[in-house]
C-alpha cells in the first residue's frame, strides 16, 4: 500500500470551464491524468488531493468530477482549495458521497486520517500570507482561522499517535512565505513533528523558494498537477 499526492486537478465535467485556456499542457488533461494515475496507483493505495479539485459551484455540479475520481484506483483524501466553491461542511460532503455511492472519497477538515499502519494525514486549506503583496487587512482573520484549523487537525492526530508514526500535512496554499520565511503554518508543522508537507496552488514558473530550508524536520513538496505532469507523486518513501 503506497501513499501518493496530486493537487489542482481543476476538473470541470459538470461545467463549461476548459483548462486549455491556461496553456497547451492543459489540453485533454483529464485523459492524461487518468492514464498517469492508473500507471502508478493500485487499488489498495491512498491518494491525497490538496485542493482545487472541481470547478463546480455546488455538490451537484461537482458530482461528475467526484465520480471521475471515484472510478480511479485507490482511496482518496480530499481537502479544500481556493476554487472549491462546491465544498460545504464535512458532514454534508460525506452524506452526499454516501448517497451517490462514492465510496473511495473521504474529506480532510479539522480532523486526521490514518493510512497504512503508521502514517497520519492532517491539513487544511491555508491562505494568503502576511508578506504577500495581495494580502489585505481582511485576510488576517482568515489566515489565523486556517492556522487554527490546521492546529485542530494536528491535535486530532496527536490523540491517536504512537511511537514511530509518520505524519504528512496537506495544504492547498504554500505554508511558507514567498522568500521562504516561516509562518503560523510552518510553526505548527514543526511543533507537531510533521515529517512532510505537500501543497499546490502554484502554477507556471516555479520559484527556488518553492522548496524552502526551514528549521525542523519537515520537508516540503509541491504537488500541483501541472508541475507533476499529471502523475501522482509517491510520498511514503519521503516521510
Amino acid at each position: 500500500m503506497a501513499v501518493y499526492a496530486i493537487a489542482d486537478l481543476h476538473l470541470g465535467f459538470g461545467v463549461s470551464k476548459p483548462m486549455s485556456v491556461f496553456g497547451t499542457r492543459w489540453e485533454g488533461h483529464e485523459q492524461v491524468l487518468s492514464e498517469q494515475w492508473q500507471a502508478v496507483v493500485a487499488p489498495g493505495d491512498t491518494v491525497l488531493i490538496p485542493g482545487d479539485i472541481s470547478w463546480g459551484m455546488t455538490l451537484e455540479e461537482a458530482l461528475p468530477d467526484l465520480q471521475y475520481l471515484d472510478r480511479l484506483p485507490g482511496q482518496k483524501i480530499l481537502s479544500r482549495g481556493n476554487h472549491d466553491y462546491w465544498w460545504t461542511s464535512l458532514a454534508k460532503n460525506e452524506r452526499f458521497c454516501r448517497l451517490m455511492g462514492l465510496d473511495s472519497l473521504t474529506f480532510l477538515r479539522n480532523n486526521s486520517h490514518m493510512v497504512q499502519p503508521d502514517i497520519q494525514i492532517c491539513g487544511t486549506r491555508g491562505w494568503l500570507l502576511p508578506e504577500d503583496p495581495e494580502y489585505q487587512a481582511a485576510d488576517e482573520k482568515i489566515y489565523r482561522r486556517e492556522a487554527g484549523r490546521l492546529q485542530l487537525s494536528l491535535e486530532a492526530a496527536d490523540k491517536t499517535a504512537r511511537p514511530g508514526m509518520r505524519r504528512v500535512a496537506c495544504l492547498h496554499y504554500p505554508p511558507f512565505g514567498r522568500t521562504g520565511q516561516a509562518t503560523l503554518f510552518t510553526e505548527l508543522l514543526h511543533r507537531h513533528q510533521v515529517g512532510l508537507c505537500v501543497y499546490g496552488h502554484i502554477h507556471g514558473a516555479i520559484r527556488e523558494t518553492a522548496f524552502p530550508d526551514l528549521p525542523g524536520a519537515c520537508a516540503y513538496r509541491l504537488v500541483a498537477a501541472d508541475y507533476l505532469n499529471f502523475r501522482p507523486l509517491r510520498l511514503d518513501d519521503l516521510v
